[in-house]
């Protein structure tokens, strides 16, 4: 079921059957410039099998930048708890997907119940930060005010519900330095926070299975080489089991 937003962008619900179910809404990475594909059917249909209903976000049909874009996926969320089949709204998000959940998660805490975050951009930081990621989202905004704002280890309140987190120490793409920073914050807030950082792996490795191998790379070489990292997946659904409780 595909639901429109007013912009170009839009929701593609996957309701599993007419029970009330929880739903894992995805935010697919692609730095603030396109939804990765990798990130997208692929992460909705482990949660499928898992019994949730499952959503995908299409947020980069139209590039709403800073805080319009923020201001849509808040309408996302209340479309979402409109909706009698659904009951809990999870959220997973992936580099910049990453980033845009934990905004709505650190800004829209009594709307969401959990977030799983995969790699993602945190800080406005020019030390660490994504810059493709940043300049893209806040466009011609681009100032100390905005960047505050969108540094989100700085926006973590005691309100916010459990977060999980996945990262790999040597990405070059964001580095890892973006999710210590959030766990920090989380835990000075007390937040219950599980983290799963994993020694080598390149940026954007979704599921790290064949069926999100990269177009470059050899399918049987990306398993060997990052397949050690596919239990990852597991782990947040035990995460969302155990939050659920």
């Amino acid at each position: 079921m595909i639901i429109k937003m007013n912009s170009k962008n839009y929701i593609d619900l996957n309701l599993l059957d007419n029970q009330k179910r929880d739903i894992v809404l995805i935010f697919p990475g692609g730095g603030y410039e396109f939804t990765s594909n990798r990130e997208s059917t692929p992460i909705a249909n482990v949660f499928l099998k898992d019994g949730y209903h499952t959503a995908i976000y299409y947020y980069r049909e139209e590039k709403l930048i800073y805080p319009e874009i923020k201001e849509e996926g808040l309408k996302v969320i209340q479309k979402l708890r409109e909706n009698l089949l659904i009951g809990r709204i999870f959220l997973i998000g992936f580099s910049a997907g990453g980033h845009f959940a934990a905004m709505l998660a650190t800004s829209y805490n009594q709307l969401i119940d959990g977030t799983i975050l995969a790699y993602p951009v945190i800080s406005s930081d020019p030390i660490i930060r994504h810059s493709g990621s940043i300049h893209n989202l806040l466009g011609a905004n681009l100032n100390e005010k905005t960047l505050e704002e969108v540094s989100l280890e700085k926006q973590v309140s005691n309100q916010m519900s459990p977060i999980f987190i996945m990262h790999t120490m040597d990405d070059q793409s964001v580095p890892v330095e973006n999710s210590l920073r959030f766990m920090e914050a989380l835990k000075n807030h007390q937040i219950y926070n599980e983290s799963h950082l994993y020694p080598r792996g390149i940026h954007g490795l979704s599921l790290a299975t064949k069926e999100v191998a990269f177009d470059h790379m050899d399918k049987d070489d990306f398993v060997n080489q990052f397949g050690y990292i596919s239990p990852w997946i597991e782990l947040a659904k035990d995460f969302l089991r155990r939050i659920k409780k």
